[in-house]
């Protein structure tokens, strides 16, 4: 599995039924529930850049220099 998992709210809203939506949020209060009693930040926040955007490599470079790009080329 991959580290992150990053979905589109409109995808979420237009391909789950209102039920799965509602599961959905419950498992998600869940995950932030549990981390919270591990004294984890919740909720994360986190940036997310599309790769093929034409300034990706200029993103992977400074991620790479930091040692925080795991991902592949």
């Amino acid at each position: 599995m991959s580290k992150f998992i990053v979905l589109k709210a409109d995808d979420i809203e237009n391909h789950l039924s209102w039920d799965e939506q509602v599961l959905f949020g419950a498992l998600i209060d869940k995950m932030r529930v549990c981390r919270e009693a591990e004294g984890k930040t919740s909720p994360n926040r986190y940036c997310v850049i599309n790769r093929d955007e034409p300034y990706i490599s200029e993103i992977t470079d400074i991620m790479k220099k930091h040692g925080h790009w795991e991902g592949t080329e």
